[in-house]
């Protein structure tokens, strides 16, 4: 089988497997099944095999699995080279092995082929009992589900009763999903990446202009092509340039390609622009190795997930089963599977009040990003399994990452303090530029909240991750559209106020997705800021720790401000604490309070 480097990367520095950090030589595995497995066409395989790959070691309690699903055109060889191929890298290779993000010294990690593959598991090119011959155009079309049900035998054959993880890019997002829903109890945690709940009507339009280029050609011959000899290399070879498409972004085929020319313009029908030769060539390679009759198949499964149809459409109540936590995370250039709908899947999540962090990132690639080294991506999947090898191993070490949001100070501390006299035990809590997420993990030790952190800048999404919290990343000013009405007890936005442009936005969404809502920030009005201003220089202090030139806030206000700003909306203010440094501020407190802590509902 064809290196990761050979057929998928599309950067231009190849793949390197170091030893220290590799898995070194691996061994592809073949397990084989007599009993029938029922397909969901209707159909049944009476007997079929799975090709699989193990890197680390599985712990005496059996716990520290994880199941590495793959996207379209991969296998189970996920990490790791083969001994007579040390070119051949797993597809995978720069998330798993020792001390990588999956790292093989703490977890067992299996790389499962899927049904239907040309990649070892039973296929179309397998024989078929029945005749003696390769099943050809008679094998079964196959879905997500079936290859999870599959993957659930395999998983009873290496004595694991229930995954730490299951993992998964692309197609093998959505195969986290289901195991997610479709065997709840053997799944503590998903991983769902640069995936989505179901293929947008373009999706499906790309996939089947890619399956007609096969089903057109000559040499197909309806699927039965082994045994006359020919094999559809015209019909892969354009299925998969407009795959390949798909799967860059815009700005990244610019800066690669751009309009450069090979050797100028030569008025002909043949590569002329680098493009058009690069496409052309990641055809021909497809075409040597793949198999046609699998790509019919996979591309047919992609076009056939969608937990919600039996729900009328509901995602929420598809995911109702679920009870793992997950991780989701989008990509911004990724038009094949944009972030919007990974957000579909968070708020269906969140509806259902399940543990999910959410990470958007930042990066040129396209939906191939998910394959590529980046380094907040790699960071964010590291800081997960930090939290599940936790769960596992009770006595680990916990990072926790210190961020100017950390309480480090008595003012903080007693700002926390405050606000959990506040909040009932086991609230749902909202909190609002979460920063570390120090805050939420201050309540839920002190009044066991749940709920979810919302950050927007990286180092805080992965303190976050890090410190144990449910974060997701949005930007606070698109509002709070994936939460519902009255979804949570209290909403709070702790010393974030002042950065916001549309606080009267703000504020009234939270008080539309929470039944009451705590809002902190520095007091403008502060003796100590005044005399600041008195003497010509803007203010700066523990409470206001920017100069003026590089400070993220917008809205400074003071008490009395705020207090006018409530009144004028008819708000009812059920408590109010200012605070001087650990002291709670009596008189005067627009003079001579420092923090300003309110806790208010809508009237």
């Amino acid at each position: 089988m064809p290196s990761f480097s050979a057929t998928t990367v599309t950067s231009d520095t190849p793949q390197a497997t170091s030893a220290a950090y590799s898995v070194g030589v691996v061994q592809p595995q073949l397990a084989r099944f007599d009993a029938p497995l029922p397909l969901t066409c209707g159909k049944t395989l009476s007997h079929y095999e799975i090709a699989y790959e193990t890197y680390g070691t599985l712990n005496s309690e059996r716990s520290n699995a994880v199941l590495v699903a793959h996207a379209l055109n991969a296998s189970h060889h996920v990490a790791g080279y083969y001994a007579d191929e040390p070119g051949n890298v797993g597809w995978w290779d720069n998330m798993i092995g020792p001390g990588k993000p999956l790292d093989t010294d703490r977890f067992f990690v299996v790389g499962v082929n899927n049904l239907g593959s040309c990649f070892g598991s039973t296929g179309p090119q397998s024989i078929d009992p029945a005749t003696g011959k390769p099943y050809g155009a008679e094998f079964p079309l196959v879905t997500v589900e079936d290859w999870v049900d599959a993957q659930a035998r395999l998983a009873d054959r290496l004595g694991i009763e229930r995954w730490a993880a299951v993992m998964g890019g692309s197609l093998g997002g959505m195969q986290a999903l289901a195991w997610a829903t479709r065997f709840p109890t053997r799944i503590r945690h998903a991983l769902v990446i640069a995936a989505a709940p179901n293929l947008s009507a373009e999706n499906i339009a790309f996939n089947e202009v890619a399956r007609q280029a096969i089903l057109t050609d000559p040499d197909f011959h309806g699927g039965d092509f082994y045994e006359r000899g020919t094999k559809p290399r015209r019909g892969l070879r354009v299925a998969r340039m407009i795959g390949h498409i798909t799967y860059l972004s815009d700005e990244q085929m610019e800066a690669k390609f751009g309009r450069q020319l090979r050797d100028g313009i030569r008025f002909s029908f043949a590569p002329e622009f680098q493009i058009e030769s690069y496409l052309r060539y990641q055809g021909e390679k497809f075409a040597d190795y793949y198999d046609a009759n699998t790509y019919l198949r996979i591309t047919k499964a992609l076009d056939y997930f969608d937990p919600a149809n039996a729900h009328g459409g509901d995602l929420a109540r598809a995911l109702a089963p679920a009870t793992c936590e997950f991780l989701v995370a989008a990509f911004t250039t990724d038009w094949r599977f944009p972030a919007a709908r990974s957000r579909e899947i968070v708020k269906a999540l969140v509806h259902n009040q399940r543990r999910v962090s959410y990470a958007e990132i930042v990066a040129p690639h396209g939906h191939d990003a998910f394959l590529l080294d980046d380094a907040q991506y790699h960071a964010i999947v590291r800081a997960y399994f930090e939290r599940i090898a936790a769960s596992i191993e009770p006595t680990a070490p916990k990072p926790r990452r210190a961020t100017r949001s950390t309480p480090t100070n008595g003012m903080a501390r007693a700002d926390y303090a405050t606000i959990a006299q506040w909040i009932d035990p086991s609230a749902r809590v909202l909190d609002l530029g979460c920063g570390d997420g120090s805050l939420l993990a201050y309540l839920r030790g002190a009044r066991g909240v749940t709920g979810y952190g919302i950050e927007i800048a990286n180092a805080g999404m992965l303190a976050s991750l890090e410190n144990g919290v449910d974060v997701i990343q949005s930007d606070l000013e698109r509002g709070l559209a994936g939460f519902e009405d009255a979804s949570f007890d209290c909403v709070i936005l702790s010393q974030t106020l002042q950065a916001m442009r549309r606080i009267e936005v703000i504020v009234a969404e939270m008080l539309r997705v929470g039944r009451e809502a705590i809002v902190t920030f520095p007091n403008f009005g502060y003796w100590k800021h005044r005399a600041q201003i008195m003497r010509g220089r803007m203010p700066v202090s523990k409470s206001l720790p920017y100069q003026w030139f590089d400070t993220p806030n917008i809205h400074l206000c003071t008490v009395a401000d705020f207090d006018a700003f409530l009144a004028a909306r008819k708000h009812v203010v059920m408590d109010r604490v200012v605070l001087a440094g650990r002291k709670r501020v009596g008189v005067i407190p627009n003079l001579l309070g420092e923090l300003a802590i309110y806790r208010f509902r809508r009237g």
